[in-house]
């Protein structure tokens, strides 16, 4: 059986954060569409033109995520060669390799706040999967905590300008003082005792999970009041803190007025990563990403444990279980640079991104493990990787395209004759 590399693709994910068109714009490529009402649709034979359709960049839809993986949520499909139309896995089995490579990369196109989510470690995945298999949750359900049995660290690495998020909490002293600033400006004595209220949480043993737990009781009705407060704060031209940290809690205002997860922007730190910085975010870690376009490399998982600003599935009992309450900030990771190369690791997660970059006509082999994933980044020109496989054949691969190697003997990256070409190569280490 012949054992070759992959091109692949995906449908992004259509969350309503997303930014319009936002895929297409960041590939330069049309955006396909493979699957519907989550499920993937079955081309007639092999032939993907019977399966998928395609959208320009003009297109109005949000695309928040395209995922690059086996994930069997949304698993990417073979858009070439003699298994072009397939899903990945499906794929993957077929030529006697695991279904499942062990990892998940996205590209994120962040317009608006999405939740404040945390993800379980190993253990916790694991027995929340289990449980609700022997519950008979559908494992596509809307209520649905876990819909794998997998950790989920993950790594952030910028490619807009910027890239703001919330992760971590803060020192309790440092919100202590926040809240003191507030209640020096109440307007009402109903106002004052709801922050008078988050004050003694705020000084009790273990103040962040005090606080978080007041918060969210009795389907979070302090939070909500919190919220409300802020939002009638800022729509009366006020601030809030009547500091930097009011532009968190306006933007999260802006977009969830009143909601739940609003006062969390209080409680976690806010992180601003220029273009080439990443961060680690282990498992329990809280978080939420504000604004901007990057890329995500993480463990096999679609764990999700949301607390507000999502319409979709809150559950505050396993948002509570799985959550760390211990302050600290998320790590920020060091570049590796060895001639045209960088290297991005996530070292006590395994995880790796490979990054390779060459101008005006110049080439670059490029290091890769079998199993990665290889996307070439968009430059408004004719950039493209070279992949020689073991069997002698070659897959080219352009701007905005991704392919899994498999079995693969040699990368080479090329740049247009004016101009330059990037490849990102995203895995696990070992």
């Amino acid at each position: 059986m012949t054992e070759m590399s992959l091109l692949i693709d995906n449908e992004p994910r259509d969350y309503d954060w997303g930014t319009p068109g936002g895929m297409a714009r960041l590939r330069g490529v049309p955006s396909r569409r493979f699957h519907t009402a989550g499920a993937f649709v079955a081309s007639e034979a092999t032939a993907p033109a019977a399966a998928a359709s395609a959208s320009t960049p003009t297109d109005t839809t949000p695309e928040a995520e395209l995922w690059l993986g086996t994930h069997s949520t949304w698993p990417s499909v073979v858009v070439s060669g003699p298994y072009e139309g397939r899903p990945l896995p499906e794929v993957l089995q077929e030529l006697d390799r695991p279904a499942d490579i062990g990892y998940l990369f996205k590209l994120l196109s962040v317009e608006r706040p999405l939740s404040v989510q945390v993800h379980p470690d190993a253990d916790q995945a694991n027995e929340g999967f289990v449980l609700e298999n022997a519950m008979n949750v559908p494992l596509k359900a809307a209520v649905r905590n876990y819909s794998d049995p997998n950790a989920k660290p993950e790594m952030v690495y910028a490619l807009s300008e910027s890239f703001d998020l919330l992760a971590g909490f803060r020192d309790a002293e440092d919100v202590i003082a926040d809240v003191e600033l507030i209640l020096r400006s109440c307007q009402s004595r109903t106002e004052e005792i709801i922050w008078l209220e988050l004050l003694h949480a705020l000084v009790e043993d273990d103040p962040i999970e005090a606080a978080v737990r007041w918060m969210l009781q009795d389907d979070a009705v302090f939070g909500r009041a919190l919220a409300n407060q802020m939002h009638i704060r800022f729509i009366g031209g006020f601030g809030v803190c009547a500091n930097e940290r009011d532009d968190v809690l306006r933007r999260l205002d802006q977009y969830y007025p009143g909601d739940r997860g609003v006062p969390f922007g209080l409680l976690l730190r806010h992180e601003t990563l220029q273009r080439g910085q990443s961060i680690y975010l282990r498992p329990r870690t809280p978080h939420c990403y504000l604004h901007g376009t990057g890329l995500e490399l993480m463990g096999p998982s679609d764990n999700v444990l949301r607390a507000g600003l999502t319409s979709k599935h809150v559950d505050d009992h396993e948002f509570l279980k799985v959550l760390d309450f211990e302050p600290s900030a998320p790590k920020h990771l060091y570049e590796y640079h060895k001639n045209d190369v960088v290297e991005v690791q996530a070292e006590g997660a395994g995880l790796r991104l490979t990054f390779a970059h060459v101008g005006d006509g110049q080439r670059a082999r490029v290091p890769f493990h079998d199993g990665d994933i290889a996307y070439v980044m968009h430059h408004h020109g004719d950039g493209r990787l070279l992949i020689d496989d073991a069997d002698g054949s070659r897959l080219t691969v352009g701007e905005g395209q991704a392919a899994v190697l498999v079995d693969a003997r040699e990368l080479r990256l090329v740049a247009p004759a004016q101009g330059h070409a990037t490849v990102v190569v995203a895995g696990r280490d070992g």
